[in-house]
């Protein structure tokens, strides 16, 4: 039931629980279940409402709770007065705050911020109620894209030339997740960020606000770092075999352009390790795992063109042929974020795509990029058949492409879910990386 805006007042019913719960949010506050919703300044509203709630009718008077006084703290030690409840970037100090009847007794009332969200919980008639406010020491992930949203570079940059500066942060429309996607470019110097213990570098804000992240080692490295420390797996080959083109999958079906659907089939062993490494390290640790996205990766089978621009045919082990990601990387020159539907695996953990590579800037002997580390780790992304299945990796020359059966190291690419907390203290610098709280 919604009732009429009174001054600023506003009631809503919701029959979902008996619990009353007063949600304060740029003052706002809730009822649910006889939980009542408004927004309160320091007045005393005159005015009865009638709510129904779960089981029966009370006559509630909004007047009865008063807010006497409330304070806000950038340093947690000195508060100053104010008048207004502050944002999602103050939490209530439940050790300061408080509620009394007769100005002497604490009542059993819970006051917290969850969420960015201010909660007043069993509060009775005639509560007076002192708020405490301290400035958050995290931030949210919401609030951080916001930020980057503000200063990307809508622009599409020279596919065709390495990115050796720091370029940036650039917006694209995002194929996979939908909305727009920011990823980093070139010699990036604000993307390092801590997670689980590792230092990892980020790829790009998905379009869903989720966050993509390729491991960078136990510490953080500058670019242009040549160092084994930040390949989590090493010397691995792609698949146990490369003499069918259907090794080129992250699971497979031997003789099947790609198992249907993409996500049955055998795995590969890239999958084996990339999975063994993150449940050893983060999915066993529910703290650390309940942070992390099923996150959208793509090992884009679809068969594309061949350097003279005619369509190549898929064959198991027959002639020679492509696949998309080789013309759009080699010819085009245009990687994307869009992806086939039965090439899209739902996963905790994968690759980077040779198109991710792309779009930071990775061309050939670029030892500046931010994803340099002078090793040859896999992609995810198919290049072609001609007696052997091969795809892309990176080395120190560029892009290069391996067979499946080749050995290559592994940095796992994690996705992390878009109510994370930040510390904001951090600015993604190399000495000053993102924090996520755990």
């Amino acid at each position: 039931m919604q009732l009429k805006r009174n001054k600023e007042m506003e009631f809503e019913t919701l029959k979902k629980s008996h619990k009353k719960q007063i949600i304060i949010g740029a003052l706002a506050i809730c009822v649910i279940g006889g939980t009542l919703t408004f927004n309160l300044t320091r007045a005393k509203y005159k005015v009865t409402e009638s709510i129904d709630l779960a089981k029966g009718t009370i006559n509630y008077k909004p007047y009865d709770f008063k807010i006497m006084a409330m304070y806000k703290s950038e340093d947690g030690s000195n508060y100053t007065e104010i008048n207004k409840i502050p944002d999602s970037n103050y939490e209530i100090n439940e050790e300061k705050t408080y509620c009394t009847t007769d100005n002497k007794t604490q009542v059993k009332g819970k006051i917290k911020t969850e969420n960015g969200k201010h909660y007043i919980v069993n509060i009775a008639k005639n509560d007076k109620c002192y708020l405490y406010f301290n400035k958050s020491k995290y931030i949210s992930l919401n609030s951080l894209v916001d930020s980057i949203a503000k200063n990307a570079n809508t622009k599409i940059p020279n596919y065709g030339s390495e990115a050796t500066t720091d370029e940036g942060v650039y917006a694209i429309s995002d194929g996979m997740y939908g909305g727009t996607s920011y990823y980093w470019r070139g010699a990036a110097t604000t993307n390092y960020l801590k997670f689980a213990g590792f230092c990892w570098r980020i790829i790009r804000i998905n379009g869903d606000n989720t966050i993509r992240l390729i491991y960078d080692g136990n510490t953080c490295h500058a670019n242009g770092t040549r160092t084994t420390e930040s390949i989590a797996v090493s010397k691995q080959q792609y698949n146990i075999s490369s003499d069918n083109s259907s090794y080129v999958g992250w699971t497979y079906t031997l003789n099947s352009q790609r198992p249907a659907p993409s996500v049955s089939g055998t795995d590969s062993n890239i999958k084996i390790q990339t999975e063994n490494w993150y449940n050893e390290n983060i999915g066993n640790n529910s703290s650390y795992a309940n942070n992390v996205a099923e996150g959208k990766y793509c090992n884009d089978r679809s068969v594309g063109k061949k350097s003279g621009g005619e369509q190549s045919v898929w064959s198991a082990t027959g002639s020679y042929f492509t696949y998309a990601g080789y013309y759009r990387i080699y010819g085009d020159i245009l990687p994307t974020l869009s992806c086939d539907s039965n090439d899209i695996y739902v996963l905790k953990s994968g690759a980077i795509t040779a198109d991710e590579l792309v779009f930071a800037g990775w061309r050939f002997t670029n030892q500046s990029n931010y994803l340099y580390n002078g090793q040859t780790y896999w992609t995810m992304t198919p290049r072609e058949w001609g007696s052997k299945a091969y795809v892309y990796a990176t080395s120190i020359v560029g892009l290069c492409w391996p067979s499946a059966s080749g050995h290559n190291d592994i940095r796992p690419v994690i996705n992390l879910k878009s109510d994370i907390k930040i510390e904001r203290s951090g600015n993604g610098t190399l000495d000053n990386p993102y924090i996520v709280e755990q």
